[in-house]
């Protein structure tokens, strides 16, 4: 059977895709904000970078750095949960429309079922299976 909604496999795709960017920016971020955090500790002022951030410009040296990097990535990782399960609702959509698509065709008798996969036995059956 051809696969249909293309489109929707692109865009399910272009969320999943969308998520990692997100993660590792916001990995970057946060690594970038405990660096700029160490930094203008040992400075003694206030960062340039952090002073538009509103209460990170009242913050100074590693421990705000730490507590900023840890909160953006936090933020970063629950982002990246929420748009990768876009991509993967889309997917599951589209697995159950195959799905019952593939079930009306067999169920209207137009293709005949796949036989089920042959069973496979965990008794020993010969002088090599008996483990002796």
């Amino acid at each position: 059977m051809s696969k249909r909604f293309r489109v929707l496999r692109f865009v399910a795709f272009l969320y999943k895709l969308i998520a990692w960017i997100v993660v590792v920016i916001a990995a970057l971020g946060a690594i970038m904000t405990i660096v700029i955090g160490a930094l203008q500790g040992r400075a003694g002022a206030v960062s340039p970078l952090l002073a538009p951030i509103p209460l990170a410009g009242q913050a100074s040296g590693l421990l705000a750095g730490l507590v900023l990097g840890v909160g953006i990535l936090i933020v970063g990782l629950i982002q990246f949960v929420f748009i990768y399960a876009v991509g993967e609702a889309i997917l599951l959509a589209l697995a159950i429309e195959d799905n019952t698509r593939k079930s009306a065709y067999y169920l209207s008798g137009e293709g005949a079922i796949p036989p089920p996969p042959p069973g496979v036995s965990w008794e020993p059956t010969g002088p090599d299976d008996a483990g002796a």
